[in-house]
């Protein structure tokens, strides 16, 4: 069982990765392409799409595998949950287009109106594959998730590519097409659409049923999810949500691109929430699962702690490498605030693991409340006084905040015998050294990679002892 969920673990760690680091690796084509203004459009619809999809599937994709779970109510639920979100994506849609002007005029998209109807489409097709996807996940299917995701991922980025070099920009212009920034939006509207076929032969088992007691119960499971995920989404996604309206668009739009730079460090943390997760409820009965929590947690602020300072320390040639347009680097001053806010994240996560395996959730959704709640207050306040800084600078609070206050909560409620000083040295040595690579020498590559050297031979000193008594507990054992 425990051989089986490594490797399901490890498949949809592709399907959820690979699809990121694929539209990752556009960010050059994208920022060399699309001027900075014009990308302010590329970071605020992405994430007013992200806010619709937590609001269109209400939480209904964890209640759809909650209530699956019995086999007398599975076929009812996923008929169900269908009809739900069907519905609730159906009326956005077309709200979206009735109130197409309207909006669009509030959003300042007066200009090009279309980017909303294709957007809206969008949110449509992801709301709607979402409990296929769900059905897929639920009964086992790994490799047909993943190989869907990848799949639009790649058919995304093929169509952007050839809309960048191969297809001629009269051809372009003639279907509406008239700025390079709408090219990856169309492209994701067909590559949402692909999905949909992909998933049709599950979606061909849809069968009209609703049933209003069940319907209750669901509804009544599902919306702290879906508070929970949308103060997690407005935490991560508020500030390029409204800086394109509150700061000169080109800054906002640098900002959008800049931040694509410390996506590297959001990656590693979520590559290591979706390995890390089934360990947490699997060691949960163990007798030794707090110690082994907190040794975990150790392991990630090390690791982490080195992937802060190899990024800032080399921060002078992958910013050349991922944002080849200097128009950018107006706003490069962010990348070290943001990636240390999501090294906080990370930490967050780990400590988050008491009121999991205690069912305690609610607290999740209080802390990422009051992380919203920072979020939302830092960026109105600020933005107009420091610009697009007080969005890096709220980030980087209403997660250490969030951090902070569940390690309390936690230590209170569920004690786990973290290695508190050590993580604290760790973190003031990891954060040190990549803003001394980063402020004091002005990025300098090789004075930054020094800093990494040093950062490793500091782990290897504090830690030699302890390797030293793993290792002749090893050899006892065998």
């Amino acid at each position: 069982m425990y051989k089986r969920l490594l490797s399901e673990t490890v498949i949809y760690g592709i399907g959820s990765i690979l699809p990121r680091l694929i539209n990752f690796g556009l960010t050059p084509f994208y920022v060399d392409k699309i001027n900075s203004e014009d990308f302010s459009k590329f970071g605020q619809l992405y994430a007013l799409v992200a806010l619709v999809n937590i609001v269109l599937t209400f939480g209904f994709e964890t209640a759809y595998f909650r209530f699956s779970s019995d086999k007398n109510l599975s076929g009812k639920v996923f008929h169900l949950t269908f009809a739900f979100v069907f519905i609730n994506a159906l009326a956005f849609l077309v709200g979206m287009h009735i109130f197409n002007i309207p909006i669009a005029n509030f959003f300042d998209y007066q200009d090009h109106p279309e980017y909303l109807k294709w957007f809206a489409w969008i949110a449509f097709f992801d709301a709607i594959c979402m409990v296929p996807f769900a059905f897929l996940r639920f009964t086992n299917r790994p490799i047909k998730y993943s190989a869907i995701k990848v799949s639009q991922s790649l058919i995304h980025t093929m169509i952007v590519l050839a809309f960048f070099f191969w297809v001629p920009a009269e051809i372009l212009v003639r279907i509406g097409l008239d700025e390079p920034v709408a090219y990856p939006f169309f492209a994701n509207v067909l590559a949402s659409f692909l999905g949909l076929v992909f998933l049709f032969p599950i979606l061909s088992k849809v069968r009209p049923y609703f049933n209003w007691e069940l319907f209750k119960r669901m509804f009544k499971y599902a919306y702290p999810v879906m508070l929970a995920g949308l103060a997690f989404t407005v935490n991560e996604n508020l500030d390029n949500l409204i800086l394109r309206d509150m700061i000169d668009k080109s800054e906002a739009g640098a900002y959008a691109g800049c931040y694509k730079i410390a996506t590297l460090m959001i990656l590693l943390v979520t590559a290591y929430r979706m390995g890390v997760e089934p360990y947490f409820f699997k060691k949960a009965q163990d007798t030794d699962a707090k110690k082994s929590y907190a040794d975990v947690m150790l392991y990630f602020v090390i690791f982490c702690g080195f992937g802060v300072v190899a990024l800032l320390g080399n921060l002078s040639w992958i910013k050349t490498l991922l944002i080849p347009n200097e128009e950018y680097w107006v706003a490069i001053s962010i990348v070290p605030i943001i990636v240390i806010a999501n090294f906080f994240f990370g930490i967050y996560y780990n400590l988050s693991t008491w009121y999991k395996v205690t069912d305690k959730t609610y607290v999740g959704t209080i802390v990422s409340w009051i992380g919203a709640g920072l979020t939302i207050a830092l960026n109105l306040i600020f933005i107009p006084i420091i610009g697009f800084m007080a969005s890096a600078w709220a980030t980087l609070i209403a997660y250490g905040t969030m951090m902070v206050i569940s390690y309390f909560w936690g230590q209170k409620q569920y004690k786990i015998p973290y290695k508190t000083r050590k993580i604290i040295l760790y973190l003031i040595l990891s954060i040190g050294l990549g803003f001394l690579g980063y402020n004091l020498f002005d990025n300098h590559f090789i004075i930054g990679n020094l800093c990494v050297l040093l950062y490793l031979a500091a782990v290897f000193f504090i830690e030699k002892s302890s390797l030293r008594i793993q290792a002749q507990q090893s050899e006892n054992q065998s």
